[in-house]
């Protein structure tokens, strides 16, 4: 799994970044934005989603079709996507179109139009798909947990905003957003497939030459809290319940990763996984049972949603925790580090092939770690872990967590009392 990784710094505070696939017959680009949910205040909840749809809307060069022709007539696929930590463009497409594709992205960012009446438009769109959200339980519970357990930092607050957040952007707060991504924030563009480095660069100078600088940090805060909530629905049948923890990044590092990778997996990353087996398989609980983990550019957060009858909902609580405390006393099972590497490695081989996957790991690495790994260092990384390692940095993990629990249940009387005292 050689890698031929190629960084250069543009002055305009563009980070250009290359991973070289010399047989590829594809290659995908992408420009990704340091900001996302956490970085809105108070009164702009939502907003960077909101600039997320928006950018589709049209540009000074191309009309809403234009830009999805530009990509979609030459078989090609144009995604986008908010996340707490950042906003993320990028098209996969022929290696002969890797110029197309950044000019269509460039535009999109850098001169979209925002014409009002679009805006008004997609204003509706997104309250529509907040509204679906709404109707899934898993989505829910999740904002549900990041609410009480991040309560008073900007990742409490839902990625799209609530209905009403969204009807109250206005006109200003898109624009003063559209001109801080191109005058303020720094910009990682990658590609990855059969992407001449040089030449990329050539290209990002050219197409993003409109760019102007991108020296602002914005500030990320960890502040958690201990904390459990119970809210109830109307017309929903089953309890879904997430349960976690989260640590402060500073004891993350390449280890930590690797362990924690190892453990999600062996917890709740499939078929094989003890939560699986134990909640499904064995007691027959639930249908959907799996673990999480999730890395911040400051935290790092681990978690158990699981989605049940209300009858059975403690029960289970009991089971995964019981699961959990068996890891932390017991260690691994017969031959379950040895499948577990397995199953990670293999995953990490079959996207080695697929440049989309190689160029989003690369956004991700550098806005979620502040550095680049290449998967052979990953691979060895996991291969040379021992079971004595990721156990006594799982402990070290949960005795510094902080913990919290959420449910979304039935509407009843009585709301569920699920106050457990958790591993340390």
């Amino acid at each position: 799994m050689k890698q031929n990784i190629k960084v250069t710094d543009l002055p305009n505070g563009i980070k250009v970044v290359t991973d070289y696939m010399p047989h590829a017959y594809s290659v995908t680009v992408g420009a990704f934005i340091p900001r996302g949910s956490r970085h809105e205040n108070k009164g702009e909840y939502g907003l960077s989603h909101f600039y997320e749809h928006l950018v589709f809307k049209g540009t000074k060069n191309r009309t809403p079709l234009d830009i999805a022709c530009a990509i979609e007539d030459r078989g090609g696929n144009l995604e986008a996507y908010t996340t707490r930590q950042e906003t993320g463009f990028y098209a996969t497409v022929s290696k002969k179109d890797l110029e197309i594709a950044i000019d269509v992205i460039a535009d999109m960012l850098m001169n979209s139009s925002f014409k009002k009446k679009e805006i008004e438009k997609e204003r509706n769109v997104i309250v529509e798909e907040i509204l679906s959200y709404e109707d899934l339980m898993e989505e829910v519970v999740a904002d549900l947990f990041y609410s009480i357990h991040y309560k008073g930092s900007g990742m409490a607050h839902s990625i799209t905003g609530s209905v009403k957040d969204v009807k109250s952007l206005t006109y200003p707060q898109i624009i003063r957003y559209k001109n801080q991504v191109i005058n303020e924030l720094p910009l990682i563009v990658c590609g990855a497939g059969k992407v001449d480095h040089e030449k990329f660069v050539e290209i990002c100078l050219e197409k993003f030459s409109k760019k102007k600088g991108g020296e602002l940090v914005l500030q990320d805060t960890y502040s958690p809290h201990y904390g459990f909530k119970v809210i109830q629905k109307k017309d929903i049948s089953q309890s879904n319940l997430y349960w976690g923890m989260s640590f402060d990044k500073s004891y993350l590092n390449e280890g930590t990763r690797a362990a924690l990778s190892i453990f999600n997996v062996v917890m709740g990353g499939g078929m094989t996984s003890r939560l699986f087996q134990k909640i499904r398989e064995d007691k027959g609980l639930a249908y959907s049972v799996y673990s999480t983990a999730s890395v911040y550019s400051d935290c790092v957060d681990w978690g158990v949603q699981m989605s049940m009858h209300p009858k059975q909902i403690e029960y289970a609580m009991e089971l995964s925790l019981a699961e959990v405390e068996n890891f932390l006393k017991k260690g691994f099972k017969k031959q379950e580090l040895e499948r577990t590497k397995a199953n990670i490695l293999g995953s990490i081989h079959l996207g080695a092939d697929n440049p989309e996957k190689r160029c989003l790991r690369l956004a991700e690495q550098i806005l979620h770690l502040g550095e680049i790994y290449t998967m052979k260092q990953t691979e060895n990384t996991i291969l040379g872990i021992s079971e004595d390692e990721v156990v006594g940095i799982l402990k070290l993990l949960f005795k510094n967590g902080v913990f919290s629990t959420a449910l979304v249940e039935p509407k009843s009387k009585s709301k569920t009392n699920l106050h457990h005292i958790f591993f340390n």
